[in-house]
């Protein structure tokens, strides 16, 4: 059974879901859907390509399954870039079909069948949060995938000026896949050269979208321990210069015994001893 589906709005952003459980006796026997594109490329020329979205070749009673088909994904696996066309109309084709000509009986049964449009991935970063400490403080942002296929290599970056340094193991993270409707949870330990509301900036990009958030985080300021360091420096200049004029007070206090022993007291003594001279000899 097949159907066909021609809209002005139709995209490649399709889904294609369904139900189904097979009888196979042999491998003859093979169930499977078949997807059919309509396209027209940039030149304007119509064409055609068909991709198989499931196959199914369980043998015995599988019992009730139940598929879902990203579209897109089919395509860009078996045909290519999808940007190079329009899609115009889709063709899904659900068969039961086999290998010989004289197969055994076998049965394909299929419920449930559904086409939808889904919605691109699409990243969306939530407002953040912080934990401010005495000397730090800890950013929390959570994004989410909020469209419907999934998001594939992401890189999340954290961008600051200056003043800011993460001190955190990592500034930037990645990821290879985000699931439809998935969030993720990131947190950096963020420190300031001094306080203040200082701004960063959250990037994340991906396979298929980019975003952005820009927020003013308060900081405390890392203590400054250079003016402690500036402190003992100058307390020990300042003891060794009273070492200095002490030293120096020592020295003048010497030389000035000295000059008194030299100028006084010597020259009393050997004017005493020549009187006692000339006192004899008289």
């Amino acid at each position: 059974m097949s159907q066909i589906v021609e809209r002005p709005d139709l995209s490649f952003y399709l889904e294609l879901s369904y139900g189904v459980r097979t009888e196979l006796p042999s491998k003859t026997y093979f169930a499977r859907s078949l997807v059919t594109f309509y396209v027209i490329d940039r030149q304007k020329k119509s064409d055609r390509f068909t991709v198989v979205g499931e196959a199914h070749r369980e043998l015995g009673n599988s019992g009730w399954k139940d598929f879902k088909l990203n579209l897109l994904n089919r395509f860009v696996r078996d045909v290519g870039d999808p940007e190079s066309f329009q899609l115009v109309a889709l063709k899904v084709a659900l068969e039961l079909g086999f290998n010989t000509s004289v197969p055994p009986p076998a049965v394909a049964c299929f419920r449930n069948i559904s086409l939808k449009r889904i919605n691109p991935a699409r990243i969306l970063l939530h407002e953040g949060r912080w934990r401010e400490m005495p000397d730090r403080t800890e950013l929390l942002v959570s994004l989410t995938n909020v469209g419907d296929m999934d998001a594939f290599n992401l890189v999340v970056t954290l961008v600051s000026g200056p003043e800011i340094m993460v001190i955190s193991e990592r500034s930037t993270f990645d990821r290879s896949t985000l699931e439809g409707g998935a969030s993720w949870q990131l947190s950096w330990m963020l420190a300031a050269r001094s306080s203040g509301a200082h701004p960063v900036t959250i990037r994340v990009a991906c396979d298929q979208a980019r975003g952005e958030l820009s927020l003013s985080v308060p900081v405390a300021g890392i203590p400054q321990v250079t003016t402690t360091q500036t402190s003992t420096m100058t307390v020990e200049k300042e003891q060794l210069t009273k070492d200095v004029l002490v030293v120096f007070a020592q020295i003048a206090f010497l030389v000035m015994i000295v000059f008194v022993v030299f100028a006084i007291v010597i020259p009393m003594i050997l004017s005493r001893r020549q009187g006692e001279v000339v006192f004899r000899l008289g």
